[in-house]
C-alpha cells in the first residue's frame, strides 16, 4: 500500500506539472502576439522553477522526516489556495521577462512544489530504510508528464475551453492534497524499526559535480528549445507543436533511466552522426516540407540526441546519498541551456544558429566521451563530424549571401535580401523563411512578383472599393508596406503592426512608405489591442480592413476567433470589406472563416493566383463582406471555387477554445 501511494503521488504530480505548462502558455499567446517565443521563454520558467525545486528538495533533506513532511505539506496547502490566482499585476518589462513574470504570479509556488515531489518521494522512500535508490520511479514521473502532454493537444485542447481545463486542473491538485497526506499519515504512523541505516539528515553542496552533468544536460534543453523554435517557424506556435519535442524529451529520459541496459552507446552516436546531417537540411531547407513531414524529421534528430544526452546521464547517475545531488545539478544545467536559448541566443545570433550550436556541441561531447571511456580515437566519427562542419559553412554562406540586414528579437527574425540574379532583381523582407514583402530593384515599379500584384485577391478587392469610394483602409500586418502603394492621395491606411523591427527595416530599405500618396499611420503594438483602443476612442470608421499579420508563415490564432471578428466588424462600416491572407502550406484556415461567414452571416468569396514562375509568388485571399455592391462588381472569373465543407467539419474559433490540430494539411 505504501509503495503504491509513492508511485500515485509522483504520478499525480507529474501529470498536473506538464498539464499546466502547455495551458498557461497558450494563454498568454495572445498577449504577446502569438509569436513562438512565448513557449521559449515560458520554458525557460519551468526549467528555472524546476531547479528552485530541487533546491528545495535538496535541503529539505537536512531535516528529519517528520519535519519534512509538515513542511512540505504546510507549503502545498498554501500553494493550492494560491494557485492561478486572479492578481492582477501590471508588468512593464521587456516581453520575454513579462511572459516569465506572468507564470510565476500565476503558479510561482506551486510549480515549485510539484517539481520537487519527484526527489522528495525518493529521498522519503530510502530514508525509512530502502538502501537502493529508484530511479526507475522518474520513469512513473515521466509517464505521468508524458500522458499529460499528449492528452493535451488531442483531447484537453479541443473538448475544452481554457476557463474548464483551470478547473479540472484544480480538482486534480486537490487529489494530490490528499494523497501526500494520505502517504505522510501512513508513514508517520509505521513502526520505525524497518529504518535500520537511514541517510545522513544534511548533505553538504560541497561536493564537486561531475562537469558532465550539467553539460548533458544543458546540450538536451538547447536541442529541445531550439527544435520547438524551428519547426514554430512555419507551423503556428500551438500546444501540438510545443508537447511533441517535449514529449520525445521525457520519453528519452523515461527509456534510459528505466533501466541502465537500455542505452547503448555505439548504436546511438552513429543514429546522431545521420541526425546531425538531416539537421542541416532541415536548417537550410526545413520549410519546402510540409508540415507531417517536418515535424517527424525534427523529431527523430532530437531524439537521438536526446538519447546520447540522457543515456550518458544514466551512466553518470551515483548512488543513495548523492541522490538530490545529482537531480539538482540536471536541472540546473536545464536551466542553463534554457537560459541560453531564451535569453542570450536571439542577442548573440540573428537567426535559430543554437540549433546548429547544439548540433555542434553533442558531435563533440560524443567525441570527447569516446575518447575518455573506450580511451581511442574514431577516425570514421572525427571524419564525418568534420564533413558536417565544411557542408555547414557551405550552405552558410550560399543562404546568405544576398542578406542586406539581419535582425531578431522577440517576435521572430528578419531579414532584407537582394536577389540580383538573371531571372529576378528583387529586395525581400523576410519573416523567418517567409516572404513578407518585396521590391524590385534598379527603380523598376513592377510588383509582378510579389503577394500584391494586380492580379491578387487583395488587389482586386481594394480597386473595386476604390471604384465606389475612398480608401479608409486599416491594415494588420506591415511587411515592406507594400499595400501603401495601393492608395493614392485620396486615400487613407492605418498600419497596425507588432513588431518594431519589422517597421524599422520597411522604412529604411523599401520606399513604399516614403512614395505612397496616400496619408499613411503605424502604429505599433498587437492590432487587436490597438483596434479596441480605437474602438473605446469612437475612432472613424473603416470601410477596408485587411488581415496580413503572419508570424513566419502563420496568422496568430487569436487573430481569428469569434471576438477578433465582432471587433473587426465594429471597426467597419456596414458596407465595410474584410480581407484575410490565407496563403499558407501548412494550415488551411477555410474551415474557420466558412464558420465566421455562417455565424456573422457574411459572403465568403476566396481568390487564389497560382504563380507560372518559379520567381513569383501565388497567393490565396478571403474576402468577408455584406456589401453587396461590391459583391456584384466582382467577375466571376476572378473567383476561386469554394470547398464546400460538411458543417460537421467547420471549425469554430473562440477566445477560449480554439485548435489548429484538425486544420493540418497532410
Amino acid at each position: 500500500m505504501l509503495r503504491i501511494l509513492f508511485i500515485l503521488t509522483i504520478f499525480v504530480s507529474a501529470f498536473l506539472l506538464f498539464q499546466i505548462q502547455p495551458m498557461l502558455s497558450k494563454e498568454l499567446l495572445p498577449q504577446f502576439g502569438g509569436g513562438a517565443s512565448v513557449w521559449s521563454a515560458s520554458l525557460f520558467f519551468y526549467q528555472t522553477v524546476l531547479l528552485l525545486g530541487y533546491f528545495y528538495a535538496h535541503f529539505l533533506t537536512r531535516y528529519p522526516l517528520k519535519k519534512q513532511m509538515v513542511i512540505h505539506i504546510s507549503l502545498v496547502v498554501l500553494a493550492s489556495l494560491i494557485s492561478l490566482n486572479k492578481f492582477q499585476v501590471n508588468f512593464t518589462l521587456t516581453p520575454y521577462w513579462s511572459v516569465i513574470a506572468n507564470l510565476l504570479n500565476q503558479i510561482g509556488l506551486v510549480f515549485m512544489l510539484l517539481s520537487a515531489t519527484s526527489v522528495l518521494m525518493q529521498r522519503w522512500y530510502i530514508e525509512r530504510g530502502e538502501n537502493t535508490v529508484p530511479y526507475h520511479w522518474y520513469s512513473v514521473s515521466n509517464l505521468g508528464s508524458l500522458l499529460a502532454l499528449i492528452s493535451y493537444p488531442i483531447i484537453f485542447e479541443v473538448f475544452f475551453s481554457l476557463q474548464q481545463q483551470k478547473d479540472y486542473w484544480q480538482i486534480g491538485l486537490l487529489i494530490y492534497c490528499m494523497l501526500l497526506i494520505s502517504l505522510a499519515y501512513k508513514l508517520l504512523s509505521m513502526s520505525t524499526k524497518k529504518n535500520k541505516s537511514p541517510l545522513p539528515l544534511t548533505q553538504k553542496m560541497s561536493k564537486k559535480p561531475n562537469v558532465l552533468w550539467i553539460i548533458l544536460s544543458a546540450t538536451s534543453s538547447i536541442m529541445l528549445i531550439a527544435t520547438t523554435q524551428m519547426i514554430s517557424t512555419n507551423i503556428p506556435p500551438m500546444p501540438l507543436v510545443w508537447v511533441m519535442p517535449l514529449t520525445i524529451y521525457l520519453v528519452t529520459f523515461s527509456y534510459t533511466f528505466a533501466n541502465k541496459s537500455n542505452y547503448n552507446r555505439s548504436v546511438w552516436v552513429y543514429a546522431f552522426i545521420l541526425s546531425a546531417f538531416a539537421g542541416l537540411i532541415m536548417y537550410f531547407l526545413g520549410s519546402q516540407f510540409n508540415a507531417v513531414s517536418q515535424i517527424i524529421i525534427y523529431s527523430f534528430i532530437l531524439f537521438t540526441g536526446c538519447m546520447i544526452c540522457h543515456g550518458e546521464l544514466r551512466e553518470l547517475a551515483p548512488q543513495s546519498t548523492l541522490l538530490t545531488h545529482f537531480y539538482l545539478y540536471i536541472a540546473l544545467g536545464g536551466a542553463l541551456g534554457s537560459l541560453f536559448t531564451t535569453l542570450l541566443a536571439p542577442v548573440l545570433f540573428e537567426q535559430i544558429t543554437e540549433y546548429i550550436v547544439s548540433l555542434a556541441v553533442l558531435l563533440t561531447l560524443i567525441s570527447y566521451i569516446q575518447i575518455t571511456k573506450l580511451k581511442k580515437i574514431n577516425t570514421l566519427q572525427i571524419g564525418a563530424s568534420a564533413l558536417w562542419c565544411g557542408c555547414y559553412l557551405v550552405l552558410y554562406f550560399s543562404f546568405n549571401q544576398y542578406n542586406v540586414a539581419s535582425q531578431r528579437n522577440f517576435y521572430g527574425y528578419l531579414t532584407v535580401k537582394d536577389i540580383n540574379t538573371a531571372e529576378l532583381a528583387q529586395r525581400r523582407l523576410i519573416d523567418g523563411t517567409t516572404i513578407h514583402g518585396s521590391q524590385p530593384l534598379h527603380g523598376q515599379n513592377s510588383l509582378t512578383n510579389s503577394y500584391y500584384h494586380q492580379h491578387t485577391g487583395v488587389a482586386k478587392s481594394l480597386a473595386i472599393l476604390k471604384s465606389q469610394e475612398n480608401l479608409s483602409m486599416g491594415v494588420v500586418g506591415l511587411g515592406a508596406g507594400v499595400l501603401a502603394s495601393l492608395a493614392d492621395k485620396h486615400d487613407t491606411v492605418h498600419f497596425y503592426e507588432l513588431n518594431p523591427a519589422v517597421y524599422k527595416m520597411a522604412n529604411t530599405y523599401f520606399d513604399y512608405l516614403k512614395n505612397t500618396q496616400a496619408k499613411v499611420n503605424v502604429t505599433i503594438g498587437d492590432g487587436r489591442v490597438s483596434l479596441v483602443n480605437e474602438l473605446k476612442n469612437n475612432a472613424p470608421l473603416m470601410n477596408a480592413l485587411v488581415i496580413d499579420a503572419f508570424s513566419s508563415d502563420v496568422i496568430p490564432a487569436h487573430l481569428l476567433t469569434q471576438e477578433a471578428l465582432e471587433l473587426y466588424w465594429q471597426r467597419l462600416s456596414e458596407n465595410g470589406i474584410l480581407v484575410i491572407h490565407i496563403s499558407n502550406n501548412h494550415i488551411d484556415l477555410l474551415p474557420v472563416l466558412q464558420a465566421h461567414s455562417t455565424n456573422f452571416a457574411k459572403a465568403l468569396i476566396k481568390f487564389k493566383h497560382n504563380s507560372t514562375k518559379l520567381t513569383a509568388l501565388g497567393s490565396e485571399w478571403v474576402v468577408l463582406t455584406s456589401n453587396q455592391l461590391f459583391l456584384d462588381a466582382i467577375k466571376v472569373s476572378d473567383l476561386s471555387p469554394l470547398k464546400s465543407y460538411p458543417k460537421t467539419e467547420l471549425v469554430h474559433w473562440t477566445d477560449q477554445k480554439n485548435s489548429s490540430l484538425p486544420l493540418l494539411k497532410f
